[in-house]
């Protein structure tokens, strides 16, 4: 049962990751609180079923392809809806948490409230430590840490990554100096839906695919960042493990039923003894 929980724990500790880093990413460049976050690997998971089952598409073209759809989708919303509203932080909250409804209520219509299943890429499975574990999650696992070590680079070497880093940290001051900012703001939401979309692309094949799973995942967001605090990106990861242990532990040896509590008695009890977070500036002040 250890080796069970250590070695799932780890797989999904990286999937939170990235969808830690994509929530904190918005919210930290373009103090953006996106209640439609969990929507976009809600979309993301829908279009890669619909691309692999009813088009035939293969499974690598059509992750890629959702996750590109997924962030423009998401860029759009930006420009749309929060845009004209993004300087009332209220307002934000209720017209994101409305199109995350409007979605959910949109794959009902369009797919049932029936699971739907989205065929492996990798196929198969090994065991280790007497566990055994899919090709399609090992998968999970390499490319999520890529896809941190990518957005590393990304934001440490790249002009737009610096641009992104001197809008997080003063906004007005970088515009004085050119950088421009409603740009920056549209870059980081593409990032930000793009590495939702990821997390979804990665677990479809070993979860079903439904209109309520994009909940989880925002709640599972908001806790990481919450707990690791905004501006530190060891902090987000070690959220991100710590948040993936505790609910595998309660899975385990409670109750499956009550992974997701664990995560909420983790955000409240950070909200209450520490609400700047383990490292760096917390969500809420």
């Amino acid at each position: 049962m250890l080796a069970d929980i250590v070695i799932f724990g780890t797989i999904w500790g990286a999937i939170y990751t990235i969808l830690a880093l994509g929530f904190t990413l918005i919210f930290g460049v373009a103090r953006i609180l996106n209640l439609a976050y969990g929507a976009m690997y809600l979309v993301a998971s829908y279009l890669i079923y619909t691309l692999v089952t009813r088009f035939g598409m293969p499974a690598p073209v059509a992750w890629l392809l959702a996750v590109a759809a997924t962030a423009l989708a998401g860029m759009l919303l930006y420009r749309l809806f929060i845009f004209p509203l993004r300087d009332t932080l209220g307002r934000v909250l209720i017209v994101t948490a409305g199109m995350a409804i409007f979605l959910q209520e949109v794959a009902v219509l369009l797919y049932s409230t029936e699971p739907r299943y989205v065929p492996t890429l990798l196929p198969g499975s090994l065991e280790f430590l007497g566990v055994r574990i899919t090709h399609q999650q090992l998968l999970t696992l390499v490319v999520a840490f890529a896809l941190v070590a990518l957005l590393h680079l990304f934001l440490e070497r790249t002009r737009y990554g610096r641009e992104l880093r001197a809008v997080a940290q003063d906004a007005e001051m970088a515009s004085l100096m050119g950088i421009p900012v409603e740009r920056t703001y549209l870059v980081a939401m593409g990032l930000s839906t793009a590495l939702a979309a990821a997390a979804g692309a990665l677990v479809a094949p070993f979860l079903t695919v439904s209109p309520e799973m994009g909940w989880s995942p925002l709640l599972v967001a908001f806790t990481v960042v919450v707990l690791g605090g905004l501006g530190s990106l060891w902090g987000t990861i070690l959220a991100a493990f710590i948040v993936a242990y505790a609910e595998m532990f309660t899975a385990y040896l409670i109750s499956p039923q009550l992974r997701d509590a664990a995560t909420f008695a983790i955000m409240i009890g950070t909200l209450v003894f520490r609400p700047h977070g383990l490292f760096g500036k917390g969500i809420v002040e």
